[in-house]
């Protein structure tokens, strides 16, 4: 179905979301888009004991082969090198598709198609979605809450995929300032360690969380955060696995205002290095659903 999304008057005012509602025709592609703006974070301290309702989510239904919805998941385009060296040039969308499965498919290939990259010709394309759309128009964005997604990662040397969050404020001031919430990365010889962190002005938080035994990141897990005023906590299946407090963080911690989201399978760069001969082609990262939840209003 196309992505759901509830508008912000039910929620707390510490919950600020720019929301994307989308309209059902018989064919399923007429959209309206409507800004909801929340109160600024209370004093008071956030609610002991939250009742999530959805505020926005993807469950990625659709034909085989079909782009995801441009109304709200905007190709990011480019083969500069990401600020990391990475070897894939990111293509206006195709790289991303529905699978006719219930699952967005982002994939990794061999090959220029006549791109040009940062260090000459191409070696490989991939895909690149956020939820922004310009520096001055998101489609959407929440501060606070809960992000998750059901995904299924590809393993193998020199691949990146990662779910992740941005401060809307980016382009005004820039990363770190702006922060950073690593929901998932993977690095991809590392089939059973997932990397969880966070960044802001002096603030590198975070690690990797190790799978049980027998586990990897190409099984279908569920990886999410829960962020409040106060800390960011990390989840993989359910289980809390790290936290950062807003007192750890201290000046670094920027993380008072929305944030929009990005999926993508990066190749190559300094944290993966390069692919080599055991990395196999084409890979894909598996998107089951993307689903964001704030807290219910008191009574």
């Amino acid at each position: 179905m196309p992505p759901f999304t509830r508008g912000t008057s039910s929620l707390l005012g510490v919950v600020q979301a720019l929301i994307v509602f989308t309209s059902l025709t018989a064919c399923g592609n007429t959209t309206a888009s409507t800004r909801f703006e929340g109160e600024p974070p209370p004093t008071s301290p956030w609610p002991s004991d939250i009742e999530w309702v959805q505020t926005f989510g993807d469950e990625f239904d659709g034909r085989r082969g079909r782009a995801p919805d441009r109304s709200v998941w905007v190709p990011d385009v480019g083969g500069t090198g990401w600020g990391n060296d990475e070897l894939q040039y990111y293509t206006d969308g195709d790289n991303t598709f529905l699978d006719g499965r219930g699952n967005l498919v982002i994939e990794a290939r061999t090959g220029s198609e006549g791109h040009k990259c940062w260090y000459g010709r191409c070696r490989y394309t991939s895909g690149k979605l956020t939820t922004r759309r310009s520096d001055d128009e998101i489609a959407f964005a929440q501060q606070y809450g809960r992000f998750e997604a059901r995904m299924k990662l590809p393993t193998g040397t020199g691949l990146w995929p990662a779910f992740w969050l941005l401060g809307e404020n980016i382009d005004a001031v820039g990363h770190p300032e702006a922060g950073e919430i690593d929901v998932v990365e993977v690095i991809g010889r590392r089939d059973d360690e997932v990397e969880q962190h966070a960044h802001g002005p002096g603030l590198h938080f975070g690690a990797e969380h190790i799978l049980p035994p027998g586990q990897s990141v190409s099984d279908w897990h569920t990886y999410g955060v829960e962020w409040t005023p106060d800390e960011v906590s990390w989840e993989v299946d359910g289980s809390t696995t790290r936290t950062l407090t807003r007192e750890e963080a201290g000046s670094g911690w920027v993380f008072d205002q929305p944030f929009f989201i990005l999926l993508n399978l990066a190749v190559g760069g300094e944290w993966p290095g390069s692919p080599d001969s055991s990395t196999e082609f084409p890979a894909r990262m598996f998107i089951d659903y993307i689903r964001v939840y704030g807290p219910e209003s008191a009574p």
